[in-house]
């Protein structure tokens, strides 16, 4: 009983010693390298190695110069094929065995993380010193010495991750074969050998030979294994290899033990376990090669679009459109096949029924109907005659025509769409967050884990001992998953962005592609949004009018598709509310605010939100509104160039694809065939996605809260029960591979349910006159489509009362145009007001003031929202 207590406090206290080594090495301060600046002083520079992990794991630059970060990976796999820094929405390709240039621009000092792809592998920058710029500078984005990828360089960055995914592949299958092949003798023998020991010839069971068959699957099929899984140990990021290095290891030596000196161990624990390593080794690399062919899927969709760029076009041997009418240009005597990389803007290009748009351009000459599905989710061909724009890529399915080329290479919208979703793919949703977190201490604690598992087995369990506790703490390190909580988030993100992009839904980030599912309250722009935008033919070219103006086809669906979702609806309008209030009954609107100023739609969507907030602190008091309401994010959707700011100061900006660029740059997402209907495929498509995010982190969760405690032994005392590593390397190996294929379910998810929304024969009526309400409080969706109008009666948006005070109060008459140049180029004094350039409030200048600095000039605001919007794109509200 004395040796027994003894050998307990004995292994209890190591247990605590080794747990306390761990937690310091993995969780101590790492030094920092610090980058080289190059001769001429104007870039830094640093060399971090991929292997294992990335070393130097921590680098730091100075604040205010260019970096360059050359990423020398000296391995190959899916792993750490990428680097994705997710706070510059960067994602680099790293090809195996190679060394890769990641340019990156000045940056503010701060801290900039970065990961592997699959989020398992991490790696910090930091930017250090002083460089005149505070925390409310805007984060410069990689674009400004990044240059993001193009249809052409993601085209051929494909090609290179495909190669580099079949060379796994080829040997990923022959390390499985080789490792079944010597493995398959030995598990069977000693499987046949447990259940009859008769059944098996005694030298069939010599563990000399089961060293001998199961050492080359140790080291040479399981060397992908441990050449990452030990150096990620000794960079302080362990992860699903190093757990799997440090479980068989551990076997692979005590059953080397067992054969040179089997009386270390006691009676009873001189059992070999070489069955248990090759199994183990072998099913992690099945696992792999699972993987390796499930995630060939999970871009599909942006590398299906990738690759419907032609390769060649016909060129015209005209030198301008003046001459196209002379020649015959459908003989192909006056065309040449020229390769579409040489192809110039002003070429002219021929374009045959049934051949594919070979760039972006206008049509000079015939006539044809081209279907624009695979840009704009719309099957429907679109007839063009001359003047009219042609998207490249896209399929000529009737006619014949000459086109002149007016955007080509990396300016097209091909190139552009892969550009928006590669950024968006770097990028994290905020529940990621919480897998992160885990992931970086899930490592260690698996580790800690099994050293207490292995101390209380070996000190407490039942004969023999020794073996339990090495069984047991064996198979929690081989459990395990890690990878699982690192994959949920980005696999399923990855196939979500690219299924928007086939069905014409560009979504810029992963936040708001998790977040339109929130959308509570929709305010659309009228004229060229819910309407055509075809101005009166009588109408002045100084002052259009818009009163004969059509409503777009699918904008009655979409309204009435959202209503019948509980969506409160509004429409903005600059229009007299006679003629918005038609439009708004046409259409099923809730609300219609009209009369509005061109600068004053920020204004609303921000007296929106206001409204929203204070309703929701009333909610926090028990009183009218429950919290459900008051949660619900407002999203605007426009197309011009008034538009910009309203869609910046939204929770969430829809800009129209078919209108201007810089409507579409405030935007989070983007529908490209200008159809309402994109905004329910965008909710759709956000509703998809989290559900197959929460399917894979409860599967993730799930699997490693229940596996490792099974895997530790907590059946043993009810059931007698322990679970075997072969089985734990088996469930390990099939984890990663049920996630991918879950992920892989959302390119048959339908994001088109429910966007036909039924429309009774109210909505299609139409009057001369609405009654009129100035009360945009009450956010409840009408039962009828009689909609509400309120009368934007501000002159200017130059006020001195609180945003929900103004509606009713009177206002000063001022030129907004002239108020916006003064604003602009002189600095109030303290005791003076200014004016914010989002919402248009007049605020007070004092020491107290919510400020911005922008190029050496300071901005005043209303509150912290307006300050955060105005600072995503200083440019657009201050161009207004």
């Amino acid at each position: 009983m004395e040796f027994s207590i003894f050998s307990t406090i004995a292994a209890l206290i190591v247990a605590a010693a080794l747990t306390w080594l761990v937690l310091r090495f993995f969780f101590g301060t790492q030094k920092a390298t610090a980058g080289a600046m190059d001769a001429s002083g104007e870039r830094q520079s640093a060399t971090i190695t991929v292997k294992g992990g990335y070393s130097p794991a921590v680098v730091s630059m100075r604040a205010g110069t260019p970096i360059t970060l050359a990423f020398d990976r000296q391995e190959t796999g899916e792993c750490t094929s990428h680097v994705v820094f997710a706070d510059l929405g960067l994602d680099a390709m790293l090809p195996g065995n190679a060394t890769t240039d990641v340019e990156l621009p000045a940056l503010p000092p701060g801290e900039y993380p970065f990961a592997c792809g699959m989020n398992m592998v991490h790696g910090m920058l930091k930017v250090e010193g002083e460089d005149g710029s505070d925390e409310n500078t805007p984060l410069p984005h990689p674009d400004a010495s990044y240059t993001a990828p193009t249809a052409v360089d993601a085209a051929e960055a494909d090609r290179r991750e495909a190669a580099e995914r079949a060379n796994e592949i080829k040997a990923l299958t022959k390390l499985v074969i080789v490792g079944a092949v010597l493995t398959l003798p030995v598990f069977a023998v000693t499987m046949l050998h447990m259940a009859n020991p008769t059944l098996v010839p005694h030298w069939m069971v010599n563990p000399w030979l089961q060293a001998i068959l199961i050492t080359p699957v140790m080291f040479y099929c399981g060397r992908p294994i441990h050449t990452v899984g030990f150096p990620a140990l000794a960079h302080h990021s362990p992860d699903m290899n190093s757990l799997v290095s440090l479980g068989t290891s551990a076997a692979y030596l005590y059953s080397l033990v067992t054969c040179i000196a089997p009386w270390v161990f006691p009676e009873g624990s001189r059992e070999p376990y070489f069955e248990s390593v090759g199994v183990v080794i072998t099913l992690v690399l099945v696992g792999r090669l699972l993987e390796a062919k499930a995630r060939e899927g999970t871009g599909k969709a942006v590398q299906s679009l990738i690759k419907l760029r032609p390769r060649t076009a016909h060129k015209l041997n005209a030198t301008s459109a003046d001459n196209v009418d002379g020649i015959e240009w459908r003989n192909p005597a006056y065309f040449t096949d020229t390769d579409i990389d040489a192809i110039a803007t002003g070429d002219l290009l021929v374009v045959k029924n049934g051949e594919r748009v070979p760039t972006d351009g206008i049509i000079v000459a015939g006539e044809a109907h081209i279907d624009e599905s695979m840009i704009t989710g719309e099957s429907k061909p679109v007839s063009k005659t001359v003047g009219d724009p042609v998207t490249g890529a896209t399929v000529l399915l009737k006619g014949d025509c000459v086109m002149r080329a007016t955007q080509v290479g990396a300016d097209t919208v091909l190139s552009q769409i892969a550009a928006m979703v590669a950024r968006a793919q770097a990028t994290k949703a905020p529940v990621q967050q919480l897998a992160d977190k885990i992931a970086r201490y899930f490592v260690p604690a698996v580790m800690i884990i099994a050293i207490w598992t292995f101390a209380i087995w070996v000190s407490l369990g039942p004969v023999p001992q020794l073996a339990h506790a090495l069984v047991t703490a064996v198979s929690v390190l081989i459990i395990a998953c890690p990878c699982a909580l690192g994959l949920a988030t980005p696999l399923s993100v990855t196939v979500s962005l690219g299924l928007g992009a086939t069905n014409g839904v560009l979504v810029t980030s992963a936040k708001a592609l998790e977040q339109a599912r929130r959308i509570g309250t929709v305010v659309f722009d009228k004229t060229g949004t819910i309407t055509r935008g075809v101005v009166d033919a009588a109408a002045d070219w100084d002052k259009p009018s818009y009163e004969q103006d059509t409503v777009k086809e699918g904008s009655r669906e979409a309204i009435a598709a959202l209503r019948a979702r509980g969506i409160r609806t509004v429409m903005l309008s600059g229009d007299k509310a006679e003629v918005a209030g038609r439009i708004a009954r046409e259409v099923g609107i809730d609300t219609v605010i009209c009369e509005v100023k061109p600068d004053g739609k920020a204004y609303w969507i921000a007296k929106l939100q206001r409204e929203r907030d204070e309703a929701a602190a009333k909610s926090a008091d028990g009183t009218s509104r429950t919290a459900a309401q008051s949660r619900t994010l407002i999203a605007m959707v426009g197309d011009g160039i008034n538009d910009a700011p309203a869609l910046a100061q939204a929770d969430l900006g829809i800009a129209i694809g078919t209108g201007t660029d810089v409507a579409m740059q405030s935007a989070d997402v983007t529908l490209m065939s200008g159809d309402l209907r994109g905004v329910i495929k965008t909710i759709n498509l956000s509703n998809a996605t989290m559900r197959n995010i929460r399917e894979n982190l409860g599967w993730a969760f799930g699997y490693n809260v229940i596996g490792i405690p099974v895997a530790a032994g907590a059946l043993y005392p009810f059931t007698g029960w322990l679970l075997s590593p072969m089985i734990a390397g088996l469930a390990m190996a099939l984890s990663s591979v049920c996630l991918v294929l879950n992920a892989n379910r959302l390119h048959g998810a339908n994001i088109n349910v429910d966007i036909a929304g039924g429309v009774d024969d109210s909505v299609k009526g139409a009057g001369d006159s609405a009654p009129v309400n100035t009360d945009i409080t009450n956010n409840s969706v009408s039962t009828t489509h009689e909609p509400t109008v309120i009368i934007d009666d501000r002159t200017t948006l130059n006020h001195t009362n609180h945003v929900s005070d103004q509606s009713n109060n009177p206002t000063n008459k001022e030129n907004t145009m002239d108020m916006g140049m003064h604003m602009h180029h002189v600095t109030p004094t303290d005791g003076e007001t200014a004016t914010d350039p989002v919402c248009g409030m007049t605020v007070a200048v004092n020491a107290d003031a919510i400020t911005r600095e922008y190029e050496g000039k300071p901005y005043y605001f209303c509150g912290e929202h307006c300050a955060t919007n105005f600072m995503k794109a200083p440019q657009v509200f201050l161009e207004q």
